[in-house]
């Protein structure tokens, strides 16, 4: 899918965010229904769980799961890898070698199929669970063992079957991560790894650039987790071994409806952008949380 075409499809959900229906809802983590607002962007209101802290957005689109398999960002990628990209995937798979016991790798939201297609390569029995039907078509054409075109929350494989299932830039968008952790934690045989990213809520980066940051879009991330919010949901999904670290800063700041970048907040900051960057590395103010976690038996 070419550039225009993922615009044309940004623009036309827009335009329909007017004319469908929002719908509110309860805490994912939860349960309660006490929130406070933290902003509005957009028509989006973005707030915060009275009881566990959780960050959503909070009414959200009625039919969020359509449009993510209409469009969203699941289709969306490169078309091809750069050197250091491709390092980075085989540094990533050389860390999974410990956890290399029954020999399959599930990966939610495989989007282009790169992480995946590698795997293969590595000898890995490949399963990808991709809702986006753009994605899931692309998915078609490369070496990859079986595809599920269900929701992370309800997809059916083989209860302990899996080594490991990777989650990137994917929960943020789901309709309820806590089921998803749930049948993800089924799936995973005990000792098996679960490996996430996600947006820090929590980062110097959406502190410096407030509500227009551009990782806050209403439309799509529909879920915005801090390192103690992700915590809770693993925990609470019978995960344990979490293990947190974050990377990275930045002052993009964007729109979505319609679509356009806008000038950063800060710009004294952004001869410093680089040196900030390397210090939020050894923190946890990073924009990207990057989370690895153990299934050690049955959930509580």
């Amino acid at each position: 899918m070419d550039s225009r075409t993922r615009q044309s499809r940004v623009s036309s959900k827009a335009e329909m965010k007017s004319d469908v229906d929002l719908a509110e809802v309860a805490c994912d983590l939860c349960g309660s229904q006490d929130n406070v607002l933290l902003f509005v962007k957009e028509g989006f209101r973005h707030v915060r769980c009275q009881s566990c802290g959780l960050v959503f957005v909070n009414p959200r689109l009625a039919q969020h799961l359509e449009f993510q398999k209409q469009g969203g960002t699941g289709s969306m990628g490169e078309d091809a890898l750069t050197a250091s990209q491709l390092r980075r995937l085989r540094c990533e798979l050389a860390e999974l070698e410990p956890f290399r016991n029954l020999n399959r790798i599930l990966e939610i939201g495989a989007g282009r199929g790169w992480f995946l297609s590698e795997a293969s390569v590595q000898g890995w029995e490949t399963w990808a669970v991709e809702v986006n039907r753009d994605a899931a078509q692309s998915l078609a054409g490369r070496k990859i063992d079986r595809i599920l075109e269900d929701p992370a929350e309800t997809f059916h494989a083989p209860g302990a079957s899996v080594d490991v299932v990777r989650a990137w830039d994917v929960i943020e968008h789901l309709q309820s991560p806590r089921q998803a952790m749930i049948n993800i934690h089924g799936v995973l045989r005990r000792g098996g790894e679960i490996r996430l990213s996600t947006t820090n809520f929590a980062s110097l980066s959406r502190w410096v650039n407030g509500p227009e940051w551009v990782y806050l879009n209403g439309s799509d991330h529909i879920f915005l987790f801090e390192p103690c919010s992700i915590t809770s949901l693993l925990e609470q999904s019978g995960f344990s071994d979490i293990r947190i670290r974050t990377r990275s800063f930045n002052l993009r700041r964007k729109l979505y409806h319609p679509e356009g970048d806008l000038p950063p907040g800060v710009p004294l900051l952004r001869p410093f952008r680089k040196l900030i960057d390397a210090a939020v590395q050894v923190t946890r103010f990073g924009h990207q949380m990057i989370v690895t976690a153990i299934k050690r038996g049955v959930r509580p």
